[in-house]
């Protein structure tokens, strides 16, 4: 091994030693740096110097002190590590078919403002409006906005940033992130809407502490976001959790991606809503749904059943493969409650291997619309811990 390769895994290594730190933190809110080296195995010296490091940075700060009251352990108190929300701020750009949200956060996943405005992204100009939106945000907050994570509906080619997406066709063989990143000077990261979720769930939400998990987005398109490893997984050219383009019917309706018979000609928002709408006229959004699943409206739980189980036959299958801790499902299919998880859940304890499937929880999202969100604020700590 060169002595630069070398170098480089060694940054590597502290660099993801320095985000399970900023992880814990986050979870527990206050720790010791003896918890610290007692929860992730790291020797006392290691974590005394990555929290130098972190606090010299702005990162994290010492302040209270551990009376050990929490734990029964006796012995000299020990000042307690916290996280430094105001260290940096992030804005998180969430876009869908016709309107766009910017979030300013705080690195604890605290919301200090969020604004929605109506852009129809699938435009030449909708960048640029994008754009403005950032920098009104901007400036609606005190304080140093140090990062812009856009969570976008598509694959995200990890090579060049280009976006695959049929549902943003304008954006097609574009790279929107030094685009953004020149028109507001913010360092920008561009990640595909359900890998954030994925994100933003483990970080903050039903996942929190799992290692390995699959987040389960059913909405107009059907994705799966891959946490493995405690890590995101994007596949090679980003191109994984592509799960609504497995083949359900061989010879089924023509998808927009070109193929015939995928799950999303199935089980996508859109068809579920059509198939409704034969009953229910009137039913014309994901909100029309839900309220009518949170009655108790016998014909919108068949639907959002019957999806739940094509979508539930797909994600069996993933689980075969990896055997992920937990399953997390949420879309705007999961509206209104649990219906979708829970038919997403028999799918897998019947078509799943029955000694993977005993180890797999299926869990409904928590954070509903906010998981890409903080999923881009969980980015965000990532960034910083590599910098």
């Amino acid at each position: 091994m060169s002595l630069l390769s070398g170098s480089r895994g060694l940054k590597a290594l502290r660099s993801t030693n320095r985000r399970r730190l900023l992880d814990l933190l986050r979870e527990h809110g206050e720790l010791s740096r003896a918890d610290l080296a007692r929860r992730t195995g790291l020797s006392a010296t290691t974590v005394s110097s990555l929290i130098t490091e972190l606090a010299t940075q702005g990162m994290v700060a010492e302040g209270g002190v551990d009376d050990h009251s929490r734990t029964g352990r006796t012995g000299r108190p020990a000042r307690l590590v916290r996280l430094v929300g105001e260290r940096g701020l992030v804005i998180a750009l969430g876009v869908t078919r016709d309107e766009v949200t910017a979030a300013v956060c705080d690195l604890s996943g605290a919301v200090l403002t969020e604004q929605t405005r109506p852009v129809e992204v699938d435009r030449a100009d909708s960048l640029a409006r994008i754009a403005a939106l950032v920098n009104e945000a901007a400036g609606a907050v005190r304080g140093p906005i140090t990062r812009l994570v856009l969570g976008v509906p598509g694959v995200v080619e990890t090579s060049t940033g280009y976006i695959s997406s049929a549902r943003v066709s304008a954006w097609q063989q574009l790279a929107p992130g030094p685009v953004l990143a020149a028109a507001t000077g913010l360092d920008t990261y561009v990640e595909n809407d359900a890998d954030l979720c994925a994100l933003g769930e483990h970080s903050f939400g039903a996942a929190l502490g799992m290692d390995d998990i699959a987040y389960v987005k059913a909405s107009s398109g059907i994705g799966a976001g891959l946490v493995l490893g405690g890590r995101l997984y994007r596949g090679y050219q980003g191109g994984a959790g592509e799960l609504g383009h497995m083949e359900v019917a061989e010879f089924g309706d023509l998808c927009l991606c070109g193929n015939r018979g995928c799950l999303e000609t199935q089980a996508s928002l859109e068809n579920v809503l059509s198939a409704l709408r034969v009953v229910r006229p009137e039913v014309r959004t994901a909100a029309d749904l839900a309220e009518l699943v949170q009655a108790g409206d016998r014909a919108a739980i068949r639907v959002v059943t019957d999806a739940g189980l094509a979508i539930g036959r797909t994600v069996a299958a993933l689980c075969n493969v990896l055997a992920p801790q937990a399953v997390v499902v949420g879309g705007e299919l999961a509206g209104g409650g649990t219906h979708l998880a829970d038919t997403i859940r028999n799918a897998v304890e019947r078509y799943t291997k029955p000694r993977t499937a005993e180890g797999i929880t299926v869990l409904p999202a928590q954070l509903g619309t906010r998981a890409a969100l903080l999923g881009a604020v969980a980015t965000a700590v990532a960034a910083e811990a590599a910098a």
